[in-house]
């Protein structure tokens, strides 16, 4: 007898949605490369912004939170520790959230695209997600160099940071998916996210430590589908820590869970995607 998750691991195999991923990866890897580089044409500097921007952004929270408002984290003996604990969260936020962003919009800026080429379109919010990424590894190296300067220990823990942001972006990529086949039919979707994003990052500890939530509602927190993964990241940067098996089982599944859902309803509306926009 043929169990229902045999009958849908038969149906994952046959249509092999991350297949097309494969197959258009030269084309996902040029445009995003091709993205980033004009992203700033027409200013002086151009491409070096790609650098600044995240840089200037960690100087500003190093001074107002080393100066203006400075915070000690307990158990943590570096200069500056708040500093490195709202980097730590909030550069990867900050990925996240370009990364839902453009997915969710990437339908009706590449209309002219898929009305006239046969790309699957799961591809442009693909290509846009590798662009938020790489970003991303940008402020991620910043941050690194940061952390050294203020004088942080550098541990082994700093190898988990990188399957961790992948698989935040991997979470990015699913929700851009999933709300960019959304939006195509219900516009509002694209203005209530920004709102949305706001008030989910309040909701996660990246401006303020995990302690200070009421014990009554800290239990909840993993519920969050981001908190595992900034509780990951503040882990192996600020406290030198492995993150806990919990976390790791929490990260995976929603990093494969979303774009399988993302791809499922995408497949629902294709018929009606091009004509519609």
């Amino acid at each position: 007898m043929v169990t229902k998750a045999a009958r849908v691991w038969e149906w994952i195999r046959r249509r092999n949605p991350g297949r097309v991923y494969w197959v258009y990866r030269s084309f996902i890897w040029h445009a995003a490369l091709h993205d980033l580089r004009h992203r700033y044409t027409g200013s002086a500097i151009g491409i070096f912004w790609n650098v600044l921007i995240p840089l200037a952004q960690i100087l500003i929270y190093t001074a107002v939170f080393s100066a203006i408002m400075p915070v000690r984290l307990p158990g943590v003996m570096v200069s500056h520790p708040f500093t490195i604990y709202l980097c730590s969260g909030l550069l990867p936020w900050l990925g996240f959230s370009e990364c839902v962003t453009r997915g969710t919009s990437c339908f009706l800026e590449n209309a002219n695209y898929l009305k006239k080429l046969s790309i699957p379109e799961q591809v442009f919010v693909a290509q846009n997600a590798v662009v938020a990424t790489l970003s991303l590894f940008i402020s991620m190296a910043l941050l690194f160099g940061l952390t050294m300067i203020l004088g942080a220990r550098i541990t082994w823990t700093w190898l988990s940071v990188l399957p961790v942001v992948l698989l935040f972006q991997s979470l990015g990529f699913g929700l851009g998916l999933t709300l960019g086949s959304l939006n195509v039919f219900f516009r509002d979707v694209g203005q209530v996210l920004g709102v949305t994003l706001q008030m989910w990052m309040w909701l996660t500890p990246i401006v303020y430590i995990e302690e200070l939530v009421p014990p009554g509602l800290q239990k909840f927190m993993i519920l969050n589908p981001a908190f595992p993964f900034v509780n990951a990241l503040h882990a192996a940067i600020v406290r030198g820590e492995w993150p806990e098996p919990s976390r790791w089982a929490w990260m995976l599944g929603w990093a494969i869970a979303t774009p399988f859902v993302g791809y499922l309803i995408l497949r629902k509306v294709r018929p009606e995607i091009r004509d519609t926009l």
